[in-house]
């Protein structure tokens, strides 16, 4: 009954909104391998060295595969306007709480052939996430 309940309650969400409110794509042009270069995250703390021994790669299909010396994670990401504000979405399939961190719905604020830098806002405490990924 629950999962019905869930169900139901996507379902009423997905037909709520109007074609205007939410598109996505995944052609954004970021295909290729990419290193975080800079994360701080909300509290203002400097994250980026937890993400050392990471590599993602972001493919055409708006596939993202994410590996370190010892584990390979996949997941997804898509481009979406909301409200007429460019976001990404990223979603990567982890229980690794590091990466979990970066399973959002990014502003992005600045492209180039070899940077990629996204912010996100904070509801609870204010504060606001910058991700900085480079070549």
């Amino acid at each position: 009954m629950k999962n019905l309940l869930i169900l139901f309650s996507f379902v009423a969400i997905l037909t709520s909104c109007s074609s205007d409110d939410v598109t996505s794509s995944n052609n954004t042009g970021i295909s290729g391998s990419w290193k975080i270069k800079s994360f701080i995250d909300n509290n203002n703390r400097d994250r980026t060295s937890n993400y050392a021994t990471y590599s993602f790669e972001f493919k055409s299909t708006g596939e993202i595969v994410v590996t370190n010396s010892a584990n390979k994670y996949n997941g997804t990401y898509a481009t979406v306007m909301d409200s007429g504000k460019q976001k990404f979405n990223i979603v990567i399939a982890t229980s690794d709480n590091t990466l979990a961190e970066i399973n959002e719905d990014w502003i992005l604020s600045e492209q180039t052939d070899t940077t990629l830098k996204f912010t996100k806002s904070s509801g609870g405490n204010g504060g606001t996430k910058t991700l900085v990924f480079g070549k």
